[in-house]
């Protein structure tokens, strides 16, 4: 498991470091527009989305961890 922090609007770089079996993305987006999809699919990586659900997110989960230390 990896988590990356970064400040592109597209990971490419990140992606390409991490080289990643698999990357899942929220199912707010498409597969087919995700650049880094089509970089982790040439070494053979599967790509998948995952629901999305309003207010629930990556973001949302650390401040709650870090208002509780």
């Amino acid at each position: 498991s990896l988590v990356v922090v970064f400040d592109e609007k597209v990971p490419l770089t990140a992606v390409e470091l991490g080289h990643p079996d698999i990357y899942v993305k929220g199912g707010d987006y498409k597969i087919e527009d995700l650049l880094e999809a089509q970089l982790v699919s040439t070494w053979g990586g599967k790509v998948v989305t995952v629901k999305f659900e309003h207010k629930v997110s990556t973001t949302l989960l650390i401040k709650k961890i870090l208002n509780k230390c």
